[in-house]
């Protein structure tokens, strides 16, 4: 650099470098605060008993609904149970359920088909809310001096290359990867169980008892469920008696 250079942009290298250094000291401070404060909340959090009235309680009990992703109740607000009973309904009158382990796995076939319309719902509604901010980004950036694209996939491959956007990807590529894979895991026990029902060999029929062949054969039953009309008469003379059967 010139000297020449140099006098001539002094005060303007000399703002620069105060303005980064600031720069690097409000960074720094930023970092020392939200450390103190994570530290504070965590003093706090051991300190706290948790909500006491059922309203608090009820209001805990949806902090981790946020996203409705991993929760372990399947209706998040906002879903109709109208809509998830007629869903269900469907699915077994698809897969017909003829034992009670069929039953149980055709309602989790169910719920996690639930979960994972809501995962699509959810990821499409992700990328066209980057897509929409990429698009925003775009225009400020070029001042109106070109026409920026409205091309959806354009956008969303943009978004893809910005950094503050890689972890709302892998984040929603995971949690969409696990629903699928949880699905696809009940549909494989449903046919399995299903497929090892058919398969399996009828019960033995067992064998009628002699003595029940015979009173069968001696005696015409009018009508099935009651008792014959006839009765054989018993021997008049038991030593007499020669029994022929």
């Amino acid at each position: 650099m010139s000297n020449e250079f140099y006098a001539a942009n002094r005060d303007a290298i000399i703002n620069k470098i105060v303005a980064d250094k600031e720069a690097e000291m409000a960074a720094e401070a930023a970092k020392r605060q939200a450390a103190a404060q994570a530290m504070a909340n965590r003093r706090n959090a051991m300190n706290s008993t948790g909500p006491r009235t059922p309203e608090g309680k009820a209001t805990s009990s949806q902090n981790r609904l946020a996203h409705g992703l991993c929760s372990s109740t399947l209706l998040i607000r906002g879903e109709s149970q109208a809509e998830f009973d007629s869903l269900l309904a469907e699915i077994r009158d698809a897969y017909r359920p003829a034992t009670p382990e069929e039953q149980m796995l055709t309602d989790q076939l169910a719920e996690a088909q639930w979960r994972l319309n809501r995962a699509r719902r959810v990821e499409a509604k992700t990328l066209n809310l980057l897509a929409e901010d990429t698009f925003n980004y775009l225009n400020e950036e070029n001042d109106g001096n070109e026409p920026v694209t409205s091309d959806p996939d354009q956008l969303i491959a943009v978004s893809f290359a910005s950094i503050p956007n890689d972890a709302i990807y892998r984040n929603m590529q995971r949690y969409v990867t696990a629903i699928e894979r949880s699905h696809q895991r009940c549909l494989k026990n449903l046919h399995h169980a299903q497929e090892k029902r058919r398969t399996l060999p009828p019960p033995p029929v067992q064998p009628e008892p002699e003595a029940f062949k015979v009173a069968t054969a001696n005696s015409s039953l009018s009508e099935v469920g009651f008792e014959p009309q006839y009765v054989p008469a018993a021997p008049l003379s038991t030593p007499a008696y020669n029994d022929r059967c």
